[in-house]
């Protein structure tokens, strides 16, 4: 009897042992598949990401950014003194321009009279409320210039025009209404300056003649040769400009 009780001590104990190496082999067996599998998932994960594929579409954006620039004005800036009305219905009104197609040119039609002089009259108007009337630039005896409106709004100016030009008054001294050379000079270099910023081309830098008949500017109605001559002198200033920077 405890014999045979030793042997089935016996055969329990090896049965356990079995079992226990069965479960070590699975293990090991798992063990090694999953140390298998691991290293092969990361060598795939790395070579997606360094695949050229995706390189390409995360740096694109930026490249296409960086190649990205804008227009740079050749022209430099003539030397504008900013004083910007303050926005009301009489001169002006706040509104954008629909473009920037036409440089409209004027005179002032009041010899002697100085840029500031109409600046501030442009300003009063809103307390005045009798006549609605300004420019977006206004050239000076002395060829100061003093912005009133900034371009891209409208100003009072050039009639059915005003929504797609800026327009630029000349002072000047006498009834002929001839500039002075510094008014021609400043004329002609920011009337090339916003030619050149707004891409306008010499035929649509015009008069308030053109618009509407009006004899304004007077002296460039009169002398025909003198108003192609203005056109001219600013394509030419233009073009010495892009030349000088290269």
């Amino acid at each position: 009897m405890e014999n045979e009780r030793s042997g089935k001590r016996r055969h329990f104990r090896w049965g356990r042992v079995l079992l226990w190496i069965c479960v070590a082999a699975v293990t090991a067996a798992a063990v090694w598949l999953l140390l298998r599998l691991i290293p092969k998932e990361d060598e795939n994960v790395d070579a997606l990401l360094d695949s050229p594929v995706m390189l390409e579409q995360e740096t694109m954006p930026a490249t296409e950014k960086a190649t990205e620039t804008e227009k740079r004005n050749v022209v430099p800036d003539p030397g504008i003194d900013v004083q910007l009305l303050t926005i009301n219905d009489y001169s002006r009104p706040g509104e954008k321009t629909d473009a920037l197609d036409y440089i409209v040119i004027h005179y002032l039609g009041n010899p002697k009279t100085t840029a500031q002089e109409n600046h501030d009259y442009f300003e009063s108007l809103k307390d005045l409320q009798d006549t609605s009337m300004s420019a977006n630039f206004v050239v000076g005896l002395k060829g100061e210039i003093i912005e009133c409106v900034p371009p891209g709004e409208i100003a009072y100016a050039s009639n059915s025009m005003n929504h797609l030009s800026v327009s630029i008054e000349n002072c000047h001294l006498d009834e002929t209404g001839r500039f002075t050379e510094e008014t021609y000079e400043s004329c002609v270099h920011l009337t090339a300056y916003l030619a050149e910023e707004y891409g306008i081309d010499r035929e649509h830098i015009i008069r308030h003649y053109d618009v509407t008949g009006k004899e304004c500017p007077l002296y460039y109605v009169e002398h025909e040769d003198k108003w192609e001559e203005f056109r001219d002198d600013v394509m030419n200033y233009i073009e010495e400009c892009r030349n000088a920077a290269g």
